[in-house]
């Protein structure tokens, strides 16, 4: 028997709320288990549910990073961290999470690095005044909203260093595995807010820019930050 109109529309709408109220608390289950229990398993998940692409995002802030001293945010499983050591940077960072501190930790070790990794908080930083030459962080959860953590940086930015951020990044549909991934980030994360348009209220004493670099396979957006006098 076919629904009344007025009906279906109700269960649509009810269905819709339960699929929002459900990925509202999925999402950030899934932030906290890879930074915890999942932590082993971040480069791998990362890896084959972007197709790739979530190193190649992480990179894309390379290309706004000015001077030779860097501290990077959120460090996770330390590939962008090796990868400045690699490019001559002199890298320090600061995570909260006691996990990807380790694992980052022998990622740079058999790399080679020299990088300096601490465990801590975007809220206090323990580094002094104008020390650093930019701040970067790639995939920033809420944190980099936070008053506290712009404050911070810049803080320990010299003047005129950059704050660089990845904010986010989407695949293209550019083939049938690329058009699932899709699908399935849309059901985890659901419809994303355009990154610009944010509350960026608490940045006071930076000059904001706003760029998206883009490849045949995804688009990366970023934030570049500019410390004032």
């Amino acid at each position: 028997m076919r629904q009344p109109p007025h009906l279906a529309l109700r269960v649509r709408r009810a269905t819709i709320r339960l699929i929002d109220r459900a990925r509202g608390s999925l999402a950030p289950w899934i932030f906290e288990a890879l930074y915890g229990s999942f932590a082993l398993c971040y480069d791998r998940i990362s890896k084959f549910f972007f197709a790739g692409q979530w190193s190649v995002w992480q990179r894309t802030a390379l290309d706004h990073l000015e001077g030779g001293r860097v501290l990077e945010l959120g460090y996770g499983t330390g590939d962008l961290a090796l990868e400045m050591c690699s490019r001559g940077y002199e890298v320090m960072g600061v995570d909260s999470s006691p996990r990807m501190h380790r694992i980052a930790r022998v990622k740079l070790w058999r790399g080679g690095c020299q990088g300096t990794l601490l465990i801590g908080s975007s809220a206090a930083l323990p580094l002094s005044d104008g020390s650093v030459d930019a701040v970067v962080s790639t995939f920033p959860s809420s944190y980099i909203l936070s008053e506290e953590t712009w404050t911070e940086a810049w803080r320990v930015l010299r003047i005129g260093g950059s704050f660089v951020i990845v904010l986010s990044g989407h695949l293209l549909a550019v083939d049938h595995r690329s058009k699932l991934l899709i699908r399935f980030h849309s059901l985890i994360y659901g419809e994303q807010r355009p990154t610009a348009h944010l509350d960026w209220s608490v940045t006071p004493g930076f000059d904001l820019r706003f760029e998206r670099h883009a490849n045949a396979q995804g688009v990366a957006d970023l934030l570049i930050a500019r410390k004032l006098v």
